[in-house]
């Protein structure tokens, strides 16, 4: 069943539940759903979670009382942390891990997946200094994909992608900063989500 097909009260249930296992690696109990919904009786979060259940989009969490996790098919994986990309003035990404951070990883694997921290204002109003950006290891994308661009020397950058007769121009979603060719770089793959802390 997809998404659009829940009611609006189920809809915000299911991004709790997903929202919580990325923040915290773990599912919440119906008691942490019901704060975070605003909702004062368990029994009407368990009634929508057993609606979300029999759409075969929850599933029981095994060793948490009354929890609920994401069904099998979208599951939380731990994604490396491979260093700073700038959305701004250029500087280096590294290649080792600086970190794991939890991920809801909807279909597929998540060995193709890798994680970086946006540093920089070019990409505001759509990413922001200190986000967490969760890309996917790819070399080509689609007009509009936000994308991580590698270069020689080891920098990169992350910014909006546009193909054009001419070539892949890379836009900065901040109108302070002007497009620019992408050179000699390289996509090295395309964001697929977004973390943020509030």
């Amino acid at each position: 069943m997809s998404k659009d097909e829940l009611t609006p009260r189920q809809q915000k249930i299911l991004e709790l539940v997903r929202n919580f296992a990325t923040d915290h690696g773990y599912p919440p109990t119906v008691r942490e759903l019901c704060r975070l919904a605003g909702v004062s009786s368990p029994d009407t979060v368990q009634y929508h979670l057993d609606n979300l259940r029999s759409k075969g989009l929850l599933e029981e969490a095994k060793g948490r009382s009354r929890a609920a996790q994401i069904a099998a098919d979208e599951r939380v994986a731990l994604i490396p942390v491979l260093g700073l990309v700038p959305a701004g003035p250029m500087a280096g990404a590294y290649a080792e891990p600086m970190g794991h951070v939890p991920a809801v990883i909807e279909r597929g694997d998540a060995s193709g997946l890798f994680a970086l921290k946006v540093k920089g204002d070019s990409m505001e109003s759509t990413l922001w200094n200190g986000d967490t950006v969760v890309v996917r290891w790819q070399e080509t994308a689609s007009t509009n994909d936000v994308v991580v661009v590698r270069y020689d020397d080891g920098e990169a950058t992350v910014k909006r992608l546009k193909v054009k007769p001419a070539g892949l121009v890379l836009v900065p979603d901040n109108p302070k900063y002007d497009p620019f060719d992408i050179g000699e770089g390289r996509i090295a793959g395309k964001v697929i989500s977004l973390i943020r802390k509030l």
